[in-house]
């Protein structure tokens, strides 16, 4: 074998190997399947007067709806898949947002609130707030400043106000100052800004987080507090009540067990909810027509920040209930 085929040998085996190593990153960190027990069971807890429903459509996306008005928590729809995130600018899926606004009946959603403004949060924004003339937007100056990049009138922005309770028809709600999880090499813009108006498509790097919040949201006596993100101010939670908690777990696995042990205290050990809903922990370049599933082995150990979190309610005696498809499930 001549030098130069043994070179072209060696680089097609690199590549080979290469490939391997790709395709084994980008397969899901666990099975769903392994978490039947907790999967798919309607949310029960103290019984309240209230006929609220959630859904989940991955993520944090939640649709609260009590038959009469609807909440949105980051109405983040189009899930753009990974080669188009990291090749090329990003929108929103006009034909998806507008079934999502037929099938889910969001005629009737008052309120979206976004966590901050990462594209998997607020991409969506400006779509939904073009179609949907009576919904308000809640949230920081970066995400306000992704609805005007897609021309919503300012009538239908609300700058969020910390620890300022906001009434929507019967949900009370406050935002309440927060942390996001722990920044990765591709995810090291916490805390900049979105200066100016951010029209769409965009690259994925221009979506940067301006400011994280939690939201507690109050329904007829229910207490619902959604957490989008692995990250958390100490003390936060300590004069707070939850009957129920979205608790976000990305990247948990990849803390420190230290790490991981303030974060489950401060959230979940402080609040001490009836029922516990772990949110971001599928694969987000999935489209929502296909079944959720875990995040890559690239970016998360998600079947491990799953066990953590379950140890940790099991515990307390907090029911943990995974909600894996966007159907409507009780709320106490």
């Amino acid at each position: 074998m001549s030098k130069t085929q043994k070179r072209l040998t060696g680089l097609a085996a690199v590549i080979i190997l290469l490939s391997l190593s790709i395709a084994y990153l980008l397969q899901p960190s666990g099975q769903l399947r392994n978490f039947q027990q907790w999967q798919s069971q309607p949310l029960s807890g103290a019984a309240h007067d209230s006929k609220l429903t959630v859904k989940f459509f991955g993520v944090s996306t939640l649709l609260f709806d009590d038959g009469q008005e609807q909440i949105l928590i980051d109405g983040f729809f189009s899930r753009p898949s990974l080669s188009q995130v990291l090749l090329q600018p990003i929108q929103s899926n006009s034909e998806l947002i507008e079934q999502m606004i037929r099938e889910q009946h969001l005629q009737r959603a008052k309120a979206l609130l976004v966590t901050h403004s990462h594209y998997d949060h607020a991409l969506d924004v400006a779509a939904l707030g073009q179609r949907l003339p009576k919904l308000q937007i809640i949230g920081s100056g970066s995400t306000l400043n992704i609805a005007r990049g897609g021309h919503v009138p300012e009538q239908q922005l609300v700058p969020v106000q910390p620890w300022k309770a906001l009434q929507i028809g019967h949900f009370s709600i406050t935002a309440i100052p927060s942390l996001h999880t722990p920044p990765t090499a591709v995810n090291n813009d916490l805390g900049q800004e979105i200066a100016r108006p951010l029209p769409l498509p965009a690259r994925f790097s221009e979506f940067k987080e301006g400011h994280s919040f939690d939201y507690l949201i109050e329904h007829h006596g229910c207490r619902i507090l959604v957490k989008a993100s692995t990250g958390a101010i100490a003390n936060q939670f300590k004069n707070i009540r939850a009957d129920v908690l979205f608790l976000g777990i990305a990247q948990l696995s990849r803390q420190t067990p230290g790490y991981q042990q303030r974060y489950v205290m401060q959230t979940l050990g402080t609040l001490k909810p009836e029922i516990v809903v772990p949110i971001h922990w599928d694969d987000f370049f999935q489209p929502l027509h296909q079944p959720l599933q875990f995040l890559p082995r690239a970016a998360d150990n998600t079947a491990r920040s799953m066990q953590i979190l379950i140890d940790a309610a099991a515990k307390q005696k907090t029911q943990v209930v995974l909600l894996s498809q966007p159907v409507s499930y009780s709320l106490p």
